[in-house]
């Protein structure tokens, strides 16, 4: 069970966040201890009146409002009945059972849990002290419930809570429709208080993950000067934001700039217990991943996930990590030398360092050089001019990799196609028959025992002797396929969107 004790200003914000669950059919009110009735005979001004009867009794307390929520297994079925047991137990440990309090149990989230709303003002006026409750009494009480209930021990379950947190519906983005906020404020809730950032940019690349964006506001603008923070859903097909902007004082216990940055240092000393395990789980995914998708598909299966940053150029500059499993955030070059992008790249790479090199640099001055608007058979006899080849394999997740080097270096050597290059290979149907059929023609023809050419300036020479038999190998391999030419890659572009204007 995990026990979250919150103290606030007016209990009327407390009552209001549930009995709005309650009328959206998210939550039910099971209990009214102190109450004198049934919960179902309370409307929400004799709940509200009955806290307001204690808290009018002392005026100089300013924290009187008391939000305690307590999180069960989603393993864990419990009946009504235990819940309020559970909850008169707790109320009783940590020194609130004479006080009036009402118990809503929630159903918006993949684990049960309940909400406990009271008030600290007994009815003689005093203040009941509740200075580190929550390391406390509250602490003691859990452990204690635990045990009476046989239920999963807190530090087990901690993890759940964040492991049933989902990606936004986007369908839910409706100006004025009160789904969305509620979306929206689990996710920001969640990832405020669990995930370990140490900046506003890691919190909203964390929650860009939950299709939610963090917005601050312009630079210069008076919602950025003073410290402004909105949350809205973001579609990440267009990466723009869609819906209503929601304020972040208007989310319950308030995930504002302020707080946001509160929680930086903590994060940054705590993540650094967990930078093992990246690396660990990082080196796995490197040791058996074939190129830089596989290397993401490995890392997703271990719950964590890598985003490169790639520049307008193309040019990728950098690589974060969002590990699930332990909460944190990690840019590459911040976990020890070796795990930046560049480094990543080059260790994707299993060749020896020599053809790593020349590899690099050889597909980079190919790409530069090649004109993609010609006939995709005409692009791939100018490559094979050069001593270029293309791998083709079939990944894991059922899809076509490719890899692309100089036909003089070790095979392991060769460069992982980007994203544009994979496309670009699909979109002209390079599979893996294709891919191989080509590669055996030119080591049948040029390397038939095995030995590799120098890398001179001899290799010119010999390509353009086999000019004719290439292009007649790929005009029979593509024949079926396109007829009498191969589509220019602009071509297929146009007829894509031409497609997508069709359904649309």
């Amino acid at each position: 069970m995990v026990a979250r004790v919150k103290s606030g200003k007016t209990i009327r914000g407390v009552l209001s966040y549930n009995e709005n669950k309650v009328k959206e059919g998210a939550a039910r009110c099971i209990d009214a201890a102190g109450f004198g009735c049934l919960p179902e005979e309370l409307s929400f001004t004799n709940k509200l009146s009955r806290f307001n009867d204690l808290t009018d009794r002392n005026k100089i307390a300013k924290t009187n409002a008391i939000h305690i929520s307590l999180n069960f297994h989603r393993d864990e079925q419990l009946s009504e009945q235990t819940l309020k047991e559970i909850a008169a137990t707790y109320m009783e440990k940590i020194g609130f059972r004479d006080q009036p309090y009402l118990v809503y149990r929630h159903f918006d989230a993949a684990h049960d849990h309940i909400h406990i709303a009271t008030v600290n003002i007994k009815p003689d006026g005093k203040r009941i002290d509740i200075h580190g409750i929550g390391r406390n009494e509250s602490e003691q009480a859990r452990k204690e419930i635990e045990k009476v209930f046989g239920l999963i021990k807190a530090e087990e379950q901690e993890n759940e809570i964040t492991a049933g947190l989902k990606p936004a519906d986007l369908s839910k983005a409706e100006y004025g429709k009160r789904p969305t906020k509620n979306e929206i404020s689990n996710i920001v809730r969640t990832v405020a208080k669990h995930y370990r950032y140490a900046s506003f940019k890691e919190y909203s690349d964390i929650l860009k993950e939950y299709n939610v964006l963090a917005n601050r506001g312009e630079p210069g603008t008076k919602m950025y000067e003073g410290g402004g923070l909105v949350y809205q859903l973001i579609d990440r097909k267009t990466g723009k934001a869609v819906g209503v902007p929601i304020k972040s004082s208007s989310i319950y216990e308030k995930p504002t700039l302020k707080d946001i940055e509160a929680r930086y240092e903590k994060n940054k000393e705590v993540r650094k217990n967990y930078r093992q395990r990246i690396m660990r789980t990082i080196d796995k995914a490197l040791a058996a991943a074939s190129d830089r998708q596989s290397f993401l598909s490995l890392l997703k299966a271990e719950n964590v996930v890598a985003d490169f940053k790639i520049n307008e150029e193309g040019y990728t500059y950098g690589v974060t990590f969002i590990d699930k499993t332990t909460r944190c955030f990690f840019n590459g070059s911040d976990i020890a030398k070796g795990y930046g992008a560049k480094a990543i790249l080059e260790r994707l790479q299993n060749g020896s360092p020599k053809h790593n090199v020349f590899n690099r640099d050889f597909v980079s001055t190919l790409l530069a050089k090649t004109d993609f608007s010609k006939d995709f058979k005409e692009v791939l006899t100018g490559w094979m001019h050069s001593g270029a080849l293309v791998k083709a394999f079939a990944a894991d997740d059922g899809d076509i990799r490719y890899k692309i080097g100089h036909v003089t270096t070790d095979a392991s050597s060769f460069l992982p196609a980007d994203e544009r290059m994979t496309r670009y290979f699909q979109a002209n149907r390079l599979d893996v028959y294709h891919a191989n059929a080509l590669i055996d023609f030119v080591f049948k023809s040029l390397l038939p025992a095995g030995n590799q050419y120098p890398m001179t300036d001899e290799w010119a020479d010999i390509l353009p002797k086999l000019e004719n038999e290439f292009t007649s190998l790929l005009h029979k391999l593509w024949e079926p396929t396109y007829g009498s030419a191969a589509q220019p890659v602009e071509l297929l572009r146009e007829a894509r969107k031409k497609k997508r204007r069709r359904y649309n």
